[in-house]
């Protein structure tokens, strides 16, 4: 999260830009640390019309390297600006990530909180083990047809006993 709210941005940037209060000014009546971060916010709202976004942009691989290409000749600032990515610190967060993971640390992460109750390890049986688990099948599947051939019989006398009633 970051220490200033978005409203609060833009209103210094407005004020900035109106021509009525100079850099230093700002920095002095709102007690923001850094020329920087005005400058930033700056920026972002002159390229792109607003400060801070609303959905969280996922950028793809090959346009996080195509930054990193760009920014070896270029100031983080500078390539901030030309690829529109704010605030700057992503950049330098992908090339932290990069110079560990290389390409693999520029890939998404997988969202989410992982689940509690993991998928089962299936162990492959030993030979006995799987004779066992074959015959509780057959056990299994031969108590379903003698049920279903008693109901089967049973519903047979039913419908001959009432025939014989008529």
């Amino acid at each position: 999260m970051s220490k200033y709210s978005n409203a609060f941005k833009l209103t210094v940037v407005k004020e900035w830009l109106s021509g009525q209060t100079g850099l230093r000014a700002l920095i002095k009546k709102y007690d923001i640390k850094s020329h920087q971060a005005i400058s930033e916010w700056r920026d972002e709202f002159l390229i792109t019309g607003s400060i801070g976004s609303k959905n969280h942009r996922v950028y793809s691989p090959e346009f996080k390297m195509t930054v990193l290409n760009y920014r070896v000749t270029h100031s983080q600032t500078e390539t901030a600006r030309y690829f529109a990515v704010f605030p700057s610190t992503t950049i330098a967060n992908w090339l932290r990530a990069y110079r560990i993971f290389g390409y693999n640390g520029l890939k998404p992460k997988p969202k989410g909180r992982p689940p509690t109750m993991g998928r089962k390890r299936i162990h492959p049986l030993t030979p006995e083990q799987q004779e066992l688990a074959d015959l509780k099948q057959e056990n299994y599947q031969l108590k379903m047809k003698v049920a279903i051939l008693e109901k089967l019989k049973a519903l047979l006398d039913q419908r001959t006993e009432k025939n014989k009633r008529q």
